[in-house]
Order: C-alpha cells, then sequence, then structure tokens
C-alpha cells in the first residue's frame, strides 16, 4: 500500500475515533503513530512520539496556563457577578435588557477569560435565573447566554488566538490586536439581534422590571466592575504598548485577578484550591491536543497529504476569495461535528499553507477561521455552548436551546461576512500598532 493510501486510511481512522467520541488528543495519537508506523516503521514510529513533546513545547505556550487562571481566579471569586450587576442596572429596564446585559457581560468577561465555554458557565449561573425570573423566553434567555459565550473567542486575551499564533508562528501581540475590533463588532452584532428579536416577538420578554436586583449592592458591585476595568486596561494596555510579553502580560493579568478577588473576601482556600485544579486540568488538556496535533502534522508530511493538498489547491483556476470561501465553509461544516480546538488543531497543518500559499494574510485568516470554528460551538449536535448551558438550566430541552441560538448562527454568519467584506477590521490594529 502506498504513503498516500495509509494516509488517506488513517484519516478516515481519524475521523472514525472523533464520531464515537475517543478524546481529540488520543485520536490524533493513535491515527497519527499507526501511518507513521506503517509507513516509515516501528522506529521511526516511537522516535516521532518521543520527539512531538518536545517538538512542540514552546516558551510561548505558558501564556496558556497563566491566562486559563486568570479566568479561573475570576469565576470562583465571584467577579463575573459584579460586571452583570451593574450592567443590568444600567439597561436592564430596556425590553430585552437582561439579555443585552449577557451579552455584554460576556463580552466583559470574556477579557478576563479568554475561554468560551468558561464564559458561558460562568455568565449563565449569574444571569439566566435572573432572565426566567423576569419573564424572558426560554430561547432569548438560553440563547442569549450560549452565543454570548463566544465572543469569549475574539476578545482578547483569547486563549484559541494564542494557539493560533504559536501553531502558525505569527505574533500573539498582533494576534490579540487583530481580535479586538472584529469582537466588539460581534459583540455589537449580537444586541442588535436580541433588538431585533423582542422587537418582533414581544412576548419573549413579558416582564421588563428590573426592580430588587438583589445580587449585591450598587457601591460593591461598581468596585468590583471599575476594579476588572483597570486591570484589562493595564493588561491589554501593557501587551499591545510593549511594556509586557504575552506571558508576562498573563502574568501580571493573574495576580492582578488574584490580587481583586483577595480583597474583595472572594478568595478563600477553597476556591483558590479549586481554581488552582480548574487551570491544571484545562492546560493539561490543551497540551495533550496540541501534542497530537504536532504529531499529526508529521504524519500528513510522511505520507505526502499535506503536499498533495497544497498542489491541488495551486493547481485550481480560482480567485483566492473564492478558494477562502471554500475553506471557511469546510470549518463551519466541521463545526457540526467537532470541538472547536480540535478542529483547529487538526486541520490548521494542512490548511494554512494553503492560505499563505494563495497570499492571504495570515492575520487576516487566523481571525476568520477562529471565528469560523467558534460558530459551532453553537451549531447542532454537537454544539458545546449549547450544552453548557442545558447543565445550567436542566429544565430546558436542547431543542430549545438550538432553536434560541438560531438567530444567533444568522448574526454570526453576517459578522464573518462583514469581516471578509472589510478585512481591515482584522488588520488595521495590529498593522498601526507594529509597523
Amino acid at each position: 500500500m502506498s504513503a498516500m493510501a495509509i494516509g488517506i486510511w488513517c484519516s478516515v481512522g481519524l475521523l472514525v475515533l472523533m464520531i464515537i467520541r475517543v478524546p481529540i488528543a488520543i485520536a490524533l495519537l493513535l491515527a497519527a503513530t499507526t501511518g507513521i508506523y506503517l509507513v516509515q516503521g516501528s522506529f521511526a514510529a516511537w522516535f516521532q512520539i518521543a520527539g512531538a513533546p518536545i517538538n512542540s513545547t514552546n516558551y510561548g505556550l505558558s501564556v496558556i496556563p497563566l491566562f486559563v487562571l486568570m479566568g479561573n481566579l475570576a469565576v470562583h471569586a465571584g467577579l463575573s457577578r459584579d460586571l452583570f450587576v451593574m450592567l443590568a442596572r444600567l439597561i436592564g429596564r430596556m425590553r430585552g435588557g437582561l439579555a443585552i446585559a449577557t451579552i455584554l457581560g460576556c463580552a466583559g468577561f470574556s477579557a478576563l477569560s479568554g475561554s468560551s465555554l468558561a464564559t458561558a458557565a460562568t455568565m449563565g449561573r449569574v444571569t439566566l435565573g435572573e432572565m426566567r425570573k423576569r419573564g424572558y423566553s426560554k430561547g432569548l434567555a438560553t440563547g442569549s447566554v450560549a452565543a454570548g459565550g463566544t465572543i469569549g473567542i475574539l476578545i482578547p486575551p483569547s486563549v484559541m488566538l494564542a494557539i493560533y499564533a504559536l501553531m502558525t508562528e505569527q505574533s500573539i501581540r498582533q494576534m490579540f490586536a487583530a481580535g479586538l475590533f472584529p469582537g466588539l463588532m460581534l459583540t455589537g452584532v449580537f444586541v442588535v439581534t436580541v433588538m431585533i428579536w423582542v422587537r418582533l416577538s414581544p412576548r419573549a420578554t413579558q416582564d421588563i422590571a428590573t426592580k430588587d436586583l438583589p445580587m449585591m449592592d450598587e457601591k460593591v458591585s461598581a468596585t468590583g466592575v471599575l476594579s476588572l476595568v483597570g486591570l484589562v486596561v493595564i493588561v491589554l494596555g501593557g501587551l499591545y504598548g510593549g511594556l509586557f510579553t504575552p506571558t508576562e502580560a498573563a502574568a501580571v493579568g493573574s495576580l492582578g485577578t488574584f490580587i481583586i478577588a483577595w480583597a474583595r473576601g472572594g478568595l478563600t482556600r477553597e476556591t483558590l484550591s479549586d481554581a488552582m485544579i480548574d487551570t491544571a486540568a484545562t492546560s493539561a488538556m490543551i497540551f495533550l491536543i496540541i501534542f497530537g496535533s504536532t504529531l499529526y502534522g508529521t504524519f500528513l508530511s510522511v505520507t505526502g497529504i499535506a503536499s498533495a493538498i497544497r498542489g491541488f489547491v495551486g493547481g485550481l483556476d480560482a480567485s483566492p476569495f473564492m478558494i477562502l470561501m471554500v475553506i471557511l465553509f469546510i470549518y463551519i461544516l466541521l463545526g457540526f461535528f467537532m470541538d472547536s480546538l480540535g478542529m483547529l488543531l487538526l486541520t490548521l497543518p494542512v490548511l494554512f499553507p494553503v492560505a499563505v500559499q494563495i497570499g492571504i494574510d495570515p492575520i487576516l485568516f487566523g481571525i476568520l477561521v477562529v471565528m469560523a470554528v467558534e460558530l459551532g460551538l453553537i451549531t447542532p449536535p454537537l454544539g458545546m455552548n449549547v450544552f453548557v448551558v442545558r447543565s445550567i438550566a436542566p429544565d430546558v430541552s436542547l431543542m430549545q436551546i438550538f432553536a434560541g441560538t438560531v438567530p444567533f448562527v444568522i448574526s454570526f454568519l453576517v459578522a464573518i461576512s462583514i469581516v471578509l467584506m472589510f478585512p481591515d477590521l482584522a488588520t488595521w490594529l495590529p498593522q498601526y500598532l507594529y509597523r
């Protein structure tokens, strides 16, 4: 059997493993090891396995556990609750105001978390009960939380953008800068979606009163929000201004979150322990997937699949824009069946060289791909944000939550189209800051 045939069969096996819910890291390692073994023999296979952790080790990876810790400290110390309460007091009286406050709260919390699932889980615990108590429909309440969580993929610091930058040898600082305007634009699109929804379906918010938000008083809420805003300004300002490296910015953010949580009395031995354990578990999972994707990239090279795909694309009689559209469609399609991180790490070794080959800006490509990948978090049947929301609101069926995300899926596609039409949204800020 030829190396190409082995590569194809092992790739099919990889898809089967993922369909039957084998963890993506294990599936990558099994498929890549089997393929390398069949092509080059047992010694080469074991050599590649042993070298995968070393080959994928990068000092820049240290930003991942630090930013994850920053988000976990904020979660366990209850800092996200302050943000929602303040926003609810400001805009909660307007129709759909609590849903809008949820989306804005997700955007704000994203600046601390960098994770979509963490954003959806944290804000969902804070906001779902308040919206349901005030007569918001199940679809609007759960849909706004699930969709709001996806904003975490773009608002810096984003773990996914950091991983993309490390895998494609781009600047993490530039990727974070590139994600800022698209993230804010996506937030605005979601807010407009809620406003249109409640206008077309007034029964979605039967009670728009926001009296008696008893979770905490205004003074404490304002103090918490101002502290978080100050921390985000310091972290991102220092990063964009060149005062911090990405790793240093992550360390400053983690330390600042720790100090704020401790000063407000939200940090106990138990919450600190939970935050550290969650950080270790999440980081280990991400690193294991990175190891598997590194080995899979070697497998693609050894079997000749990567070069064959690049040669096929180079021979196509199509414009770069059309090829980019096809790539984004592939990502959106994969989002129905794969988790976002696994999808990104699995496909980048093949599709990123293709994008570079046809002349697409790597920064723009990264933003578009990450947006397309993140759309999968709210599309059936695997939408992870939907399952996170379902765990918080078990009385709401998956069908109702997925129905609630439909308007946001449409608006997400609109946001991707806007970035396609106006690429300066992603490229202007990094070019301006680092020219």
